[in-house]
């Protein structure tokens, strides 16, 4: 839990006093019970992008900060000394595309004051809820279903009637706009068209807008790729999950795991036992159990391989990157280079070695070991030997390519899972 952030939203709304937002989503009893993982959702009345990153900037517990900017809003994403992470949307209109789905004039006529902060109605709040998700063929999430079912009956039904009224609705109980209703979406989408910032010039500025968001993003806001490498029973699934739920939970980061390569070519043995026969073969089969031992089977499958990481590049890239996903590949390239056994591949490492520079280069590399015997604790499927020989040949690997590529490469001794952790931590925020 950070101290740090929980000091600093109270500081900002202090700073916000005399100034015209709504903390929108609001349905703590104090700043102090927002949830480490929740973001802040800011509607100004004017524009007002760089009000709150001016103030994050005096502050000495803010190490960093990131900023996006598009034509509706703008996001800060602040970290803090003591590991702390929080993001600000600062917003001036309520749109979805080229499509206002709230106005702002009536979410300020009806703003009310809960502990010293601006926010508005149960009503507004309901209404906000569910087109922002029925419009992203979503339902309300859980923990705002839960405020509801707190809040008295009497105005739980009023909020009903009145949102039934408004959308010509016919909504009686909760469970409706927990799920995705195509009913309820065409219906308040007749009324939201209607209003007077969706007339034919302002939406077709508004398409514009968006258009061009888009193609800022394109540019400016592309994934990455992390790579993680370990002898089995180093703990590389347990930091590897771990990290993944770090990006997602608290960073909001979209993620995606992939086993070892982009995989547009399938696993040779599917063309003999079919893809499903073949992948659980693979999944249950221990490490390194393959009897090849000619030079030139292995480096065929070798070459067919490595076609998969020089054509899939590409569809990594526009299917994940582009889309500001953060690429977590659970073993890579680099095990042709140290294990060619684990492939059933029986070459010299200078081959794989010299054409990595033609490989796709995550942009953060990550190799865990441990200790022989605690390995040996956690699984048992590799003699000590192994484990030492591996463990080396990674390590200079990735000391070697340390001092040749631009991306980072780390030998971490994972031990300590929470120490693990943070040192990767510290290197994505940095990455971000």
């Amino acid at each position: 839990m950070s101290k740090q952030r929980k000091l600093f939203i109270q500081k900002l709304f202090q700073h916000l006093n005399g100034t015209d937002y709504l903390l929108l989503k609001f349905i703590e009893n104090d700043l102090s019970e927002i949830s480490e993982i929740s973001d802040l959702d800011i509607l100004f009345k004017e524009k007002k992008q760089n009000k709150i990153e001016d103030f994050a900037k005096c502050e000495s517990s803010v190490v960093k900060i990131a900023s996006h900017q598009q034509s509706f809003m703008k996001q800060l994403f602040l970290h803090f000394a003591d590991g702390g992470f929080l993001q600000v949307d600062c917003l001036y209109q309520l749109i979805r595309k080229d499509l206002v789905y709230l106005s702002k004039d009536d979410l300020f006529a009806q703003s009310k004051t809960r502990n010293g902060i601006n926010t508005y109605s149960y009503f507004c709040l309901f209404e906000h809820l569910v087109l922002f998700h029925q419009l992203n063929f979503s339902g309300v999430p859980e923990k705002y279903i839960k405020y509801f079912e707190s809040l008295p009956q009497i105005n739980v039904r009023q909020i009903f009637e009145n949102f039934n009224k408004k959308y010509q609705t016919t909504i009686l109980n909760l469970s409706e706009v927990a799920a995705f209703q195509n009913e309820i979406r065409k219906q308040t989408l007749n009324k939201i068209n209607q209003l007077p910032e969706n007339n034919f010039l302002p939406k077709q500025i508004n398409k514009l807008k968006y258009i061009l968001d888009s193609v800022f993003n394109i540019k400016r806001r592309r994934g990455f790729l992390v790579s993680f490498s370990g002898v089995d029973g180093a703990g590389k699934s347990t930091i590897l999950e771990a990290t993944r739920r770090l990006l997602s939970e608290k960073y909001r980061k979209k993620t995606v795991v992939i086993r070892h390569r982009p995989s547009i070519i399938p696993i040779l043995s599917s063309y003999v036992y079919g893809k499903a026969q073949a992948e659980k073969r693979a999944a249950t089969r221990l490490p390194r159990q393959g009897n090849n031992s000619s030079k030139f089977k292995s480096f065929l499958r070798f070459a067919y391989y490595y076609m998969d990481y020089i054509f899939g590049r590409s569809y990594i890239f526009f299917k994940y990157q582009i889309r500001n996903y953060i690429v977590l590949y659970d073993r890579y390239y680099f095990d042709f280079i140290v294990d060619g056994k684990r492939t059933n591949i029986e070459m010299d490492e200078d081959v794989p070695k010299w054409l990595y520079r033609f490989v796709q280069k995550p942009k953060l590399n990550f190799f865990l070991y441990a200790p022989v015997d605690v390995i040996l604790q956690r699984k048992k499927e590799l003699e000590p030997e192994a484990i030492r020989s591996l463990t080396q040949g990674y390590q200079s690997v990735f000391n070697e390519f340390g001092k040749t590529y631009p991306q980072e490469y780390h030998s971490i001794k994972n031990i300590e899972k929470e120490e693990t952790l943070n040192f990767i931590s510290q290197k994505l925020i940095k990455a971000f």
